[in-house]
Parts: structure tokens; sequence; C-alpha cells
């Protein structure tokens, strides 16, 4: 698919599921969030059920065959196609980041922008082999991809965290089910939404849900590994559980980091950005 604004997509209705590359708006509940800033109600978004994981799970495991063979120049292909048409549509991206979280708009587009970095990061990357060889024989290893990813993501930098998943997964040749947080679940809803266009069905899904949906991802016998970021509390939690199913799991937990300022620095030049630090997206 070419550059820029190349797919139809809406940003002010119709927040779906996507399972197996098809929207799905009807639910038997619904979930509504609020802009922080304003207080102003948002649309509706479906929870997902058990029903829903077990069908995007399906899905994903059948992409998965044939998404895990392709070459990799040809998934690095369409990341490039995906980031392209991504590019097309930062005011939009921007706009709705600003509704779901309530962020000034230099620290929404700061953050769309930043998608299109991990994208170009992720493209530049290879997966290397390890080769040892002597006289008598060649032993090497390769990384093979694990399977289906579930992905568990936090409110506070929606788009960086979801794709700092999906890229690297997508790279690997695994397929992912993305779980943004109710609070926030606008953009990564529409971001999927708009993969559809490049990614064959499967392969990248969300599934939007409240804290019962968290648990159905990491007791579920057909994802082979877990991603979150979140609090320690949650991520104890979900060690725990992903133990029974022996998933591989990646936790970037709370935090309060020291900084560290030693006498050969330029002081004035240090200072903003350790405020900077400190104080961008509220604290976070």
């Amino acid at each position: 698919m070419s550059p820029g604004k190349t797919a139809t997509i809406s940003f002010d209705d119709n927040f779906a599921n996507i399972i197996n590359g098809e929207a799905r708006t009807k639910s038997s509940n619904y979930h509504q969030g609020i802009n922080p800033a304003t207080g102003e109600k948002l649309w509706n978004v479906p929870i997902a059920n058990q029903s829903d994981v077990d069908e995007a799970v399906a899905a994903a495991q059948k992409a998965f065959e044939s998404w895990s063979r392709k070459p990799i120049e040809e998934r690095k292909e369409l990341l490039k196609n995906f980031r392209d048409l991504w590019s097309g549509y930062q005011e939009e991206f921007t706009t709705l980041l600003c509704k779901e979280t309530g962020k000034p708009r230099q620290f929404a587009a700061m953050e769309v922008g930043a998608v299109c970095a991990f994208f170009d990061h992720h493209i530049s990357l290879n997966i290397p082999e390890e080769r040892v060889e002597d006289d008598e024989k060649i032993l090497t290893t390769r990384y093979m991809p694990l399977g289906v990813v579930g992905a568990i993501c936090p409110w506070n930098f929606p788009l960086v965290l979801s794709f700092g998943k999906i890229c690297p997964a997508l790279l690997t040749g695994c397929t992912i089910i993305v779980k943004p947080s109710p609070f926030t679940p606008y953009t990564s809803l529409k971001a999927i939404e708009l993969a559809q266009t490049i990614f064959p069905p499967g392969v990248v899904q969300v599934l939007g849900g409240d804290d019962k949906l968290g648990p159905m991802f990491t007791e579920h016998p057909g994802i082979a590994k877990i991603s979150f970021t979140g609090s320690t509390a949650t991520g104890k939690k979900i060690m725990a559980a992903c133990s029974k199913t022996l998933k591989r799991v990646t936790l970037e937990l709370g935090g309060n980091d020291a900084s560290i300022v030693r006498e050969d620095v330029d002081i004035e030049a240090t200072a903003p950005q350790l405020v900077m630090g400190a104080f961008q997206n509220s604290g976070q």
C-alpha cells in the first residue's frame, strides 16, 4: 500500500474490537471513557469476554502458521508500509490521544511521532544467528518465533507502549493481541483497525475490556508470551498466573528512579533535562 492516507477510517465513532481482521462493535457490556482534562464523556467501547478471547487466540494461532514462515524482509516491508500509512494520520491520532489522556497537544504529538521512530528502529534490526564450526561440524543457533503474544498495556503512554510490544512481536514472526487500558482504549483500537489494511487477518488484533480481561490473557493456554507494563503488584499476579502454563513473561513495572549528576557536567544544560524527566506527563 502506498504511503499516506490510503485507508478510510473514522476517528469519532465506531470504536471496535478487532478479531481476525473484523471490527466487532457488538457486546453485552460496554465501557465509556472520559477526557481527564475536561470531564467530557467519550465513546462506548465493547468489553470483550472469554468467547472473544478464545476466538482471537484461535485466529492468531492460525495466522502464526504463515506469518512465522514469512521471510523477515517481507515482514519488515509490511512494517514499513504501516509506518508510511501511520505517518499520514498523525494529526488525527494526536487529537484522539489528547481526548483520551488529557495530555497537552505538544506531548501527545511527541508520542504519536515516537511511534514512527519505533517502526524505524525495528525495521533496521535483524535477527542474529550464532555459528560455531570446527573441522568436523558446523553448529548454527537460530531464534524461532514463539507464537501468540498477549500485550497488556497501560494508560500513561497508550500508543508508545502498545507499539513497543507490537513492533518486536511482528518483526520476529509472532502474532499479537493487544489489551489497552480501559482508561485509554481509543487510540489503540483505531491504530489496530488501521493495521488491518496492511497485515493479514489475525496477525495483530485488539480487545478492549475491564480488569477481568487481563486474567483471560494470562491463563489462556494458547498464548505463548505476555508482555505487561503496569504496577509491581499486578506484575506479581501476572507472573504467578503465567507460571501455570509456563508462558514467557516480560514485565515493565512501576519505578521511581533517581538521577545522578556528576561534578563535571554542565549544570545549566542538565537541569532542564532533569526537570523534564521528573515532571513530564504529570510526573510519569
